[in-house]
């Protein structure tokens, strides 16, 4: 449960900017890539030959993220974030099967509802 919402707030960081700042201070793009590739193995029932290609795809899209800080404006900065995640999601569809793609949009929409009432909570 606690990789759920790590990965939850990792996701999502491009939404929910005070849930990001602290996440992001928390861990390194290391840390966080590590943590995504976790939740994915156990949430997605990686098998041996994905398991490398996702570790690889996490870490270069965390790197990619702490990028976005240096942005200007946090309009700029959610468009940046955005556009980053639809590349990797792009990129996991393709190491992915069918059913491990849909699980990963199911828990991503879920987690999506559950920051937003996390959110409207503040």
């Amino acid at each position: 449960m606690k990789k759920l919402i790590v990965f939850s707030l990792i996701v999502f960081a491009m939404t929910v900017k005070s849930f990001a700042q602290d996440f992001e201070n928390k861990y390194t793009p290391q840390e966080r890539a590590q943590l995504q590739t976790g939740w994915m193995k156990e949430s997605l029932q990686l098998n041996e030959q994905q398991l490398p290609k996702v570790d690889s795809l996490n870490l270069k899209y965390a790197l990619k993220m702490e990028e976005v800080k240096s942005i200007q404006g946090r309009l700029n900065q959610v468009k940046k974030a955005r556009s980053i995640a639809e590349e990797k999601d792009g990129q996991l569809k393709q190491i992915l099967d069918k059913t491990q793609y849909e699980t990963y949009l199911e828990k991503r929409k879920e987690l999506r509802q559950k920051m937003n009432e996390i959110r409207k909570e503040k």
